[in-house]
């Protein structure tokens, strides 16, 4: 489902400007990552998807809906958002019933909510969780109920936000697995992130949000060869696709996987 973001800009209370003038475009079943400084407005960004905030001018559309016309509750028809803080999200008291919150209240069959939910459950791990309260599991269980919660409601747009933050090396590998059968079913998927290292190797597409305004909006390797705009971003790119770089590879790698590829083909 495509996302149109026409012009819009939003204005916090106290005056605070957290968009200027942001338009974009993301075609069905992209792969995109938001990046920027803390407070450069990219949750800002992603919360005007699904109408939980709406812009003080410009339109925002997802497929044909226009958000300002639709309640958050008809927009979670269409975008699921995985809220960086999972207590933010959480409320139910088990964590099957918290998984099958949303597709119940879209109305779904309970042959289908529960095949959605089971099906949740293990793509994130917690089939051996579903009957403990999510408020016992640790941080990282209590953030992949959050994901399960949105995977199960099987919306055309998904937004994951700093979804890697407090996840071992495992649960980012079931994540990265998530991401590419999301992608699979033709789902859009945007990733707001500071983890360089796994966005260069789930997502595709990057966009740099700046002081409320879109700096640059580039393919993956073509991203990471703008050297100075992402030093005065605060950003760095992976070590592996530096290396890459200072080996003279073009395009440059963006995982180990890549590196090895390319250094084989090379030889």
């Amino acid at each position: 489902m495509q996302i149109r973001i026409d012009g819009i800009h939003y204005i916090y209370s106290g005056g605070i400007k957290a968009l200027d003038d942001v338009s974009l475009t993301i075609r069905p079943g992209e792969k995109v990552a938001l990046v920027g400084q803390n407070g450069s407005g990219k949750t800002t960004l992603a919360r005007h998807l699904n109408g939980l905030l709406r812009p003080d001018a410009g339109d925002v559309w997802i497929g044909d809906w226009q958000t300002s016309e639709h309640s958050p509750a008809q927009m979670a028809r269409r975008v699921a958002y995985v809220f960086q803080n999972p207590d933010e999200q959480l409320f139910h008291q088990q964590v099957w019933g918290e998984v099958a919150f949303g597709p119940q209240n879209l109305g779904h069959s309970p042959e289908r909510v529960r095949f959605q939910v089971d099906q949740a459950l293990d793509l994130m791990g917690l089939r051996g969780a579903s009957q403990i309260n999510p408020r016992d599991l640790g941080y990282s269980g209590r953030k992949r109920v959050s994901m399960a919660s949105a995977i199960a409601m099987q919306t055309p747009v998904v937004v994951f936000d700093e979804p890697t933050a407090g996840l071992d090396a495992r649960e980012q590998e079931q994540l990265s697995q998530v991401i590419s059968l999301l992608h699979q079913q033709g789902k859009t998927v945007l990733v707001i992130s500071h983890d360089m290292n796994f966005l260069a190797e789930n997502l595709d597409r990057f966009v740099l949000i700046k002081k409320g305004q879109i700096m640059l909006d580039a393919p993956a390797q073509h991203f990471f060869e703008q050297d100075l705009l992402l030093k005065t971003s605060a950003l760095t790119a992976p070590q592996i696709t530096r290396l890459a770089q200072t080996l003279g590879h073009i395009p440059p790698a963006l995982s180990v996987g890549h590196f090895i590829n390319n250094r084989v083909s090379g030889l």
